[in-house]
């Protein structure tokens, strides 16, 4: 170390040679191959100096080789630059994994967002990220029949019945404890099994146009009927030029919603009910002509938007924002996609209206925006890393905040602006779960869709439409029980 201090000893910034770390690493070279090496740097300022280098790492060598009384095949040669890259790739080789969500629009605008701030953080990770929308379900079947699921996706609803033997266990991982105790039980089982992340709780109802209700001096209906009388008012007063109800058909899904938001009324949620029978598979489909009809009748009136079947999801929200339609049969989010269109709009946010009489308007939730790991995934710690990153609060809100929907991890506040006055006015009404999810069979949820839309087109009858929703019921809970 004092030769050290007398090479620097002049002016530090002068001090341009080697450590003696460095020397140590160079004994095999002879004086004048260092020598060289110096010269290419700096030019020696003397000759007597370059002797004294070349003594001093003549006399390290001598001291290494003679304090040393292990063998010479024990004395392990120090790495080489080639060696600690290897080294390094071997500690961190790149690895890819696949990422499939069903969210749509600006939400998965979000999702995707977040997953790039991922792989500029862990750039050894490539993400092959994709949201093909309405196909989403269709994808996921084929990939759960040849046990081919992505390393990371969403399950929209289905953590536990219909992905729960795919999805690897998350206990282990430090946001769990975080868990929003309202969503907690959704994802979770009684054996303490975490199925996947919920990034936020849905809770949805019906969004409206609050200046077209106080335009036609409507007040928001609590009853089925009451809306339907509303659409009438709507429809008349507006000469047409305003849809009552306004839906993406051709996307096929938000035909299905409006089962999906209405069957619970129906059939589920008055005191009096058809669940038992729903669920032991002793259902009296005739009792679904009443509600295939209804969905007609919306058409048939003329409540929803003519070009129902060619319409997209995008279109409902420009819809709501232009003051063309009234109501739409989605959550608060599909607000937040029409304020991109007129920020200026000012709209509202309501529960379900309740069918039977007696009973009261409830909204339906459950998981909403989610990540499982696929069990057999061949790279599950980078995919529990991927997930883990959307957990921070601050991604979490991100998810949440693109939903309008409270989050599913603590400490990520989220701020509904407009919708937080509705979310307390409605803070009591039920939050009942979505009416497939429980009652259904996998696969009912195509059945109704494609039925609902051949009864707009004229395809089939209400009665025909509950003799299919009888025989695809029948034939898909056998092979569920099988």
């Amino acid at each position: 170390m004092s030769i050290q201090v007398e090479l620097c000893r002049k002016s530090q910034s002068e001090c341009r040679y080697p450590s003696l770390k460095t020397l140590l690493l160079m004994l095999g070279y002879e004086c004048k191959q260092l020598q060289n090496i110096f010269e290419g740097k700096r030019k020696m300022k003397s000759i007597k100096f370059q002797a004294t280098l070349c003594v001093l790492i003549a006399a390290v060598g001598i001291l290494s080789a003679c304090g040393s009384n292990k063998p010479a095949a024990d004395i392990k040669p120090a790495a080489t630059t080639e060696t600690k890259q290897e080294d390094k790739k071997d500690t961190a080789k790149p690895v890819t994994i696949s990422v499939a969500t069903n969210a749509i629009g600006e939400q998965a605008k979000v999702l995707q967002t977040i997953a790039d701030n991922f792989t500029k953080e862990n750039p050894t990770i490539k993400v092959e990220f994709s949201a093909p929308g309405k196909d989403y379900e269709n994808i996921m079947k084929v990939k759960m029949a040849s046990n081919d699921l992505p390393d990371v996706f969403s399950t929209h609803g289905w953590a536990k019945i219909r992905y729960g033997q795919y999805l690897a266990d998350l206990k282990d991982q430090a946001w769990v404890g975080a868990l929003d105790d309202a969503i907690k039980l959704a994802v979770t089982d009684d054996k303490g099994k975490v199925y996947v992340l919920p990034m936020d709780q849905d809770k949805s109802g019906i969004a409206y146009n609050a200046d077209v209700l106080e335009k036609y001096n409507i007040a928001v209906p609590k009853t089925y009927d009451q809306m339907m009388q509303a659409a009438e008012t709507i429809k008349t007063k507006s000469g047409g030029t305003v849809a009552p109800f306004h839906m993406g058909g051709s996307d096929n899904w938000p035909v299905g919603q409006y089962f999906d938001y209405f069957a619970t009324p129906l059939y589920a949620s008055a005191a009096t009910n058809n669940s038992a029978q729903l669920l032991d598979g002793t259902f009296d489909w005739n009792n679904w002509d009443k509600f295939a009809q209804m969905f007609a009748d919306l058409y048939k009136k003329g409540y929803l938007n003519k070009d129902v079947l060619t319409a997209k999801y995008s279109d409902d929200a420009k819809a709501l924002a232009e003051g063309k339609t009234a109501f739409l049969f989605y959550g608060a989010y599909v607000i937040e996609e029409a304020k991109k269109v007129n920020p200026q709009l000012k709209a509202g946010f309501m529960p379900i209206p309740s069918i039977v009489e007696g009973d009261s308007p409830t909204f339906v939730g459950g998981e909403k925006t989610t990540w499982g790991v696929s069990k057999d995934s061949k790279n599950i710690e980078a995919a529990k890393k991927f997930v883990a990153f959307y957990a921070k609060p601050e991604n979490a809100q991100l998810v949440a905040v693109s939903n309008a929907l409270p989050s599913g991890i603590k400490g990520a506040k989220v701020d509904a602006g407009d919708l937080s006055k509705y979310y307390e006015q409605y803070k009591d009404v039920r939050v009942l779960p979505y009416f497939d999810r429980v009652f259904l069979p996998n696969g009912m949820w195509d059945v109704m869709c494609k039925n609902g839309q051949d009864i707009i087109a004229g395809g089939i009858t209400a009665k025909q439409f509950s003799e299919n929703m009888k025989k695809e019921y029948t034939r898909l809970r056998a092979t569920v029980t099988k």
